[in-house]
């Protein structure tokens, strides 16, 4: 065999190894999937459950209106004398009662004062005592008539004296002692520290904040609600609060609604009162929904959506009692444990409840 004709050989061989590799790859050599067969694998056995029917209902509409938590009752901690700060025994977070120390101040020159003026009692208590002995003396002998009017005058007059030197220093004493308690700076309601606003080493200076305290228990949400609502709304109406960093629904009641609207925003704002939750923080971000009357909606179980992160999903059974996955759009809860869907699905149709 020459050499042209081996050449045809390989080339006719390299060309029937190609076809064949390329029939193997599209799945010609393979079991055939029929290209209409639309069954998800991934809801498979979801045909366990229950079939359950897509349907109108008519449902209460809420709005929702973006806020912020607060407490109404907010309370600054300051001193009423200048004084260096010897220990702050509170930490922002931490929860303190009514009248437990949070700042204690250097007592050492109060201290002082206050002995000074407990040693002037005493000695003023002394001189009372003896214009008393002398007074009743001089009595004695005025009764008797041997000492003159004039001397009895001036012992009376000396007792009167030392008694009105007594009370400016028994009241000395008061002051030093209402001195000496400012060193200690209670508490002055119960609740969470939000902000630490000096250290053990500062100088307090009256009138300025050491500590800022909240009470939680009188927490509330405060929104901006947009006037054809705010306007439906009366203070002591119960409504619905989300707050979704901790997934939280709450019940609150609206304790004010802010008569005068925000001139750009047309908007009123609105201050629900929540009940007291230890996990609510000053600052933190809810949403209260407003009632906006009635509208007829989609609804299924909420059983039947399944979540695969942000996706929701459900299994839908067609005419012929097979599953395919759809993905959908929900709205908020509604009663009964049901949900709102907001496209994916129409009125009619099943899905799968697992």
């Amino acid at each position: 065999m020459n050499a042209w004709m081996r050449s045809i050989l390989e080339i006719g061989f390299g060309g029937a190894v190609l076809v064949l590799v390329v029939v193997w790859l599209s799945g010609g050599c393979g079991e055939r999937i029929a290209p209409d067969d639309p069954v998800d694998r991934a809801h498979a056995d979801a045909t366990a459950g229950r079939v359950a029917e897509v349907v109108q209902i008519d449902a209460p509409q809420l709005v929702p209106a973006s806020g912020t938590i607060s407490s109404s009752r907010h309370t600054t901690v300051s001193t009423k004398i200048l004084a260096r700060i010897d220990s702050i025994p509170v930490a922002a977070g931490d929860v303190v009662e009514e009248g437990d120390v949070v700042v204690t101040l250097d007592s050492r020159d109060l201290r002082a004062r206050l002995e000074a003026a407990r040693e002037q009692v005493a000695a003023a208590r002394a001189s009372v005592d003896l214009a008393r002995s002398e007074r009743k003396r001089i009595e004695g002998l005025y009764e008797k008539e041997i000492a003159s009017r004039q001397q009895l005058d001036r012992t009376r007059t000396a007792y009167t004296v030392a008694s009105a030197e007594l009370e400016r220093a028994l009241r000395r004493v008061t002051d030093a002692e209402v001195g000496l308690s400012h060193s200690e700076i209670r508490a002055p309601v119960g609740g969470r520290v939000v902000d630490r606003l000096a250290e053990a080493g500062d100088t307090a200076t009256p009138g300025v904040a050491l500590l800022r305290i909240y009470d939680p228990g009188a927490m509330r949400l405060e929104a901006p609600v947009r006037e054809s609502l705010a306007t439906t709304l009366r203070p002591g109406q119960s409504v619905h609060v989300q707050v979704d960093t901790l997934g939280l629904e709450l019940e609150g009641e609206i304790d004010e609604i802010v008569a005068a609207a925000e001139p750009g925003a047309r908007t009123f704002l609105v201050k629900v009162r929540l009940p007291r939750d230890l996990r609510l923080y000053s600052g933190m971000f809810g949403r209260v929904l407003i009632p906006a009357g009635e509208a007829t909606v989609l609804s299924i179980p909420s059983e039947a959506i399944a979540r695969v992160g942000q996706l929701e999903f459900a299994a839908v059974v067609d005419d012929r009692g097979r599953v395919h996955r759809r993905l959908i759009t929900t709205g908020p809860p509604l009663d009964g444990d049901r949900t709102e869907v907001l496209s994916g699905l129409e009125a009619g149709e099943r899905v799968v409840v697992p």
